[in-house]
């Protein structure tokens, strides 16, 4: 779980300019916070939506960060950073039952993977996909917009299930409104592509659901993958 501690500020969104910026009205000021995300946020940035941010650590260029936006299906995390966090601090066995927590960020050559874990004295290996483009039906697409790092992601879980290696690739629907993830075909045909080899490859696809409030946000349960 990430208990945010009461720590989020309540404000009103102007909008995001240079990807990174976000630009919230508070009421008596307008203030200008850091913005954790490099996709499209389709569908997150309508103007005037509320939203929650919190004070950043001293030193950091930015004094503030943007963590939440309500939608109208419910709420969405924008930092993309948080589906990580949140999966190396939750009980694995809602999608890996067994397995132990090593670390994050493991490295393998020049690749920086999301998690390590071990299970019956193997390591595993798991790529997070933060996913919140949500349709009106409740369908997330991932990604929301094309890209080859998440392909090449993808791709180097597939060549190590093949040699041996027990790999994991996971959609964390942070977003509220989401009831079940695919692959984003329409908008990048490859990456939905190298899902496909990934399964086929024996690489473990998984969804998840989460709970978000300002308060907090834990995962709640397994939803649908659908791939073909």
């Amino acid at each position: 779980m990430i208990d945010y501690h009461d720590a989020l500020i309540e404000g009103r969104l102007i909008g995001r300019y240079k990807r990174f910026f976000v630009d919230i009205d508070i009421g008596e000021e307008i203030i200008t916070a850091h913005c954790a995300n490099t996709g499209r946020m389709t569908g997150l940035l309508c103007e005037g939506s509320k939203v929650w941010f919190r004070r950043q650590p001293p030193g950091r260029k930015l004094k503030f960060a943007w963590e939440l936006v309500e939608v109208h299906a419910g709420l969405a995390c924008i930092n993309t950073s948080r589906a990580n966090e949140l999966l190396a601090s939750t009980e694995l066995s809602l999608w890996i039952p067994g397995a132990t927590f090593v670390r994050r960020e493991p490295t393998i050559g020049t690749h920086r993977f999301d998690l390590q874990l071990s299970r019956g004295g193997r390591l595993i290996y798991a790529e997070i996909k933060s996913v919140t483009l949500c349709k009106d039906d409740g369908l997330g697409l991932f990604p929301d917009a094309p890209s080859q790092r998440a392909i090449q992601h993808v791709n180097l879980l597939a060549d190590m299930a093949e040699n041996g290696f027990e790999t994991h690739l996971v959609f964390v629907a942070m977003h509220t409104g989401i009831r079940e993830v695919a692959p984003h075909r329409v908008l990048d045909p490859a990456f939905a592509d190298a899902c496909l080899r990934a399964r086929d490859a024996g690489v473990v696809l998984h969804a998840l659901g989460t709970e978000i409030s300002p308060h907090s946000i834990h995962l709640a349960e397994v939803i649908s993958l659908r791939l073909d």
